[in-house]
């Protein structure tokens, strides 16, 4: 009878985390955010997978604990995004001499009905004026002025991801938006988009739509995706939204097109710089929506993202390749 498969898990030994965290039977975990816990556990030679959690993980300690687990044979980013483990990811996960590599998965698809809820919250509300109503409300203003809907919206998507299809799946079915995709590949089409567009025709959505969604990965090829040009070619009322990766976002054009009142407003989840420093100009920008990277931070969170590594798990022990959410290590997503 084989033993238990052992886990390694970089991340806070306390905490809601931890306190997610299910038993799995057959399945040993060494948890610990020091590279002494790992080293020093009689278990290390026997460790098969090693997660790395970006809440209050140790991004230092995954290459020093990756070279020390002689088995290691799957690594799992609980975070969808793994941009930060790039470097990492460059070094010791690329193919061998042999052709063989280890396989990388990451949290896709935990978080993105809370992400789609959000880009609808943020739709909403400039389209329904919450501003303008709640500056009425401050003034005891009586105004019956006329209210918009979405219904029959353009709204486009930047990066056709997990994030992107579910987000146009709601904007379609409950609000009869209509989509357009921009993805790298637009031969490959969905029923949850109108119409796809390649890298090349970005111009046209940002023309096109009433509404952008960025929803794209941070990597070399995604920076400052979307800039002055892009914001430029957007109509006077359209509103830019971002949920992907801040790198995605050229921030002073950003604040350029707001300030100018060339487009008609922005919602932002992710920065380039997080937190966002007090001294950035998007703190002043009044059409502007600012939250704190937590658009997705719900109550059953961790949760979440604990479930999408049991899918993987389950694969990787039935012997099943590829991975749940097994990522192109050369695209970083």
């Amino acid at each position: 009878m084989s033993g238990p498969t052992f886990i390694a898990i970089i991340c806070p030994t306390q905490g809601p985390v931890v306190d997610a965290l299910p038993s799995i039977d057959g399945v040993e975990i060494i948890l610990g955010n020091t590279l002494e816990t790992f080293t020093e556990h009689p278990n290390i030679d026997k460790v098969e997978c090693l997660v790395f959690v970006a809440a209050g993980g140790d991004l230092a300690l995954v290459e020093p604990v990756f070279t020390s687990l002689p088995k290691c044979a799957w690594v799992h980013s609980f975070f969808a995004g793994v941009d930060k483990l790039g470097p990492f990811i460059n070094k010791h996960l690329s193919a061998d001499t042999a052709g063989k590599a280890i396989p990388l998965t990451n949290g896709k698809g935990a978080f993105s009905d809370s992400l789609a809820e959000w880009c609808m919250t943020a739709i909403l509300h400039f389209n329904k004026q919450m501003p303008k109503i709640q500056q009425n409300k401050k003034e005891k203003k009586w105004e019956k002025f006329v209210m918009d809907t979405v219904a029959g919206k353009t709204l486009g998507i930047v990066g056709f991801g997990h994030i992107g299809q579910t987000t146009a799946k709601m904007a379609k079915q409950a609000f009869g938006m209509k989509v357009i995709a921009l993805r790298s590949n637009p031969k490959k089409t969905s029923d949850f988009a109108d119409q796809t567009l390649g890298p090349d025709q970005k111009l046209e959505l940002f023309k096109t739509s009433d509404y952008v969604v960025c929803s794209l990965p941070g990597t070399a090829d995604t920076e400052n995706f979307c800039g002055k040009s892009e914001f430029d070619a957007m109509k006077k009322n359209a509103v830019f939204i971002s949920v992907g990766r801040g790198l995605a976002v050229d921030e002073d054009a950003l604040v350029g097109a707001l300030k100018s009142g060339s487009i008609g407003g922005a919602a932002l989840d992710v920065f380039k710089n997080e937190p966002l420093a007090e001294k950035s100009e998007l703190w002043s920008c009044e059409n502007l929506i600012i939250t704190s990277h937590n658009a997705d931070f719900t109550e059953d969170y961790f949760k979440l993202g604990w479930t999408v590594f049991q899918e993987n798990l389950t694969k990787y022990l039935a012997g099943e390749r590829p991975l749940a959410t097994e990522i192109d290590k050369s695209a970083g997503y």
